[in-house]
């Protein structure tokens, strides 16, 4: 759990730090940051501050609305006749990063599971 933990602290930090970053220097309109700040509060919430029974079920939710956010900015950017094409190197970590933060977490999950 330990590794799991460390894993996403980083990334949570990794998600805010980007995020405000993006949201000052292109002038994002605010609101559409939330989810990004919902997701890294999830995550930390769900390492520091539930108990061990809630938490792992608590970052395979978490994890997967973060995958499924970042599958979705992705792909929408993609798109050949309205993509914007910004950034899609950094979505695509995210995207891989977040699937290694799902497989942690069911792994954990199941180990935790398992007698």
């Amino acid at each position: 759990m330990l590794a799991l933990s460390i894993y996403t602290t980083a990334f949570a930090a990794l998600l805010i730090t980007a995020e405000t970053i993006v949201t000052l220097r292109e002038r994002k309109y605010w609101p559409l940051s939330f989810d990004d700040y919902a997701t890294a509060i999830c995550l930390l919430v769900a390492v520091y501050a539930v108990p061990k029974s809630v938490s792992l079920p608590l970052l395979l939710v978490a994890w997967s609305f973060c995958s499924g956010n970042l599958y979705a900015m992705l792909f929408t950017r993609m798109d050949p006749t309205t993509g914007s094409r910004q950034r899609l190197p950094v979505l695509a970590l995210g995207l891989v990063l977040s699937l290694i933060g799902i497989g942690m977490s069911f792994f954990q999950l199941i180990q935790s599971i398992a007698p």
